[in-house]
């Protein structure tokens, strides 16, 4: 069993890492004949975050037979931590093998970092997709649920989400002891769509679960959103070819 597989744009992988930092205590590597996987739960099992990044959307991708790998959360970080866009990251594992390989090579300069991750003998269990129906939906630009999740850190410790059909649109708000934050997202003010199977549902969700999902915004330009009535909020994006979704689950 032998891998090697080189991905154009280091950038994208230093912000995949970031939120693997943030929600993970290791990082689950799978690479298949249709692409590369990164999936795991937050050890409180209130965050999922799943990563695909399809075998086309890499430079080279030479894979003998599917691998399946635990990585140490830390030292993959730190292969990351200096990535730009203008870097290329090549990954390269051996059967058998205690560590993974990752090279970092700036295509302007041609200067090349190594680093060795560490495995661990854990093996990881597929987590499958999450089944669960969600009765809103919408999607706004990335940048303006950072500022939300950025402008919500501030005041608590949670936001409630609230969808309502007689004005079609979904309000934020968080209290705490400093005061209180509250926003409306419309159709066009900033959602670019918006849709419900029900006429009301609301959500609560921990800040601290919501920055993880801060740590990946600047991957897309537009993120969907889904939540139901005290059910999971599911947020995705697409960057490129590949695709990151975090699901977060609701506070009692």
């Amino acid at each position: 069993m032998s891998l090697r597989a080189t991905y154009p744009i280091g950038a994208n992988f230093k912000k995949i890492a970031q939120a693997c930092s943030a929600a993970l205590e290791e990082v689950p590597l799978i690479f298949t004949a249709e692409g590369m996987v990164i999936e795991g739960l937050s050890p409180d099992k209130a965050v999922m975050l799943y990563v695909y990044i399809p075998s086309t959307a890499f430079e080279e991708y030479n894979l003998s037979e599917e691998v399946s790998i635990v990585a140490s959360k830390d030292e993959f970080v730190r292969a990351f931590k200096r990535a730009t866009k203008r870097d290329r990251v090549t990954f390269e594992y051996t059967a058998g093998s205690r560590e993974l390989i990752i090279k970092v090579v700036n295509v302007r300069t041609n200067i090349e970092r190594e680093y060795t991750v560490s495995l661990s003998e854990v093996s990881h269990q597929r987590l499958g997709e999450l089944n669960i129906e969600l009765e809103v939906t919408a999607r706004l630009p990335t940048d303006e649920l950072a500022t939300i999740i950025k402008d919500v850190a501030v005041v608590g410790d949670e936001a409630t989400f609230q969808f309502s059909s007689e004005t079609n649109s979904i309000k934020i708000l968080s209290f705490g002891e400093i005061g209180e934050y509250r926003t409306e997202l419309k159709q066009f003010k900033p959602l670019t769509y918006v849709e419900s199977t029900v006429s009301s549902a609301t959500a609560r969700y921990s800040v601290d679960h919501l920055k993880v999902l801060a740590k990946v915004l600047d991957l897309a330009d537009e993120a969907t959103i889904a939540f139901g009535p005290d059910k999971p909020l599911k947020v995705s994006m697409e960057f490129g070819e590949g695709k990151v979704v975090i699901w977060i689950a609701p506070r009692a």
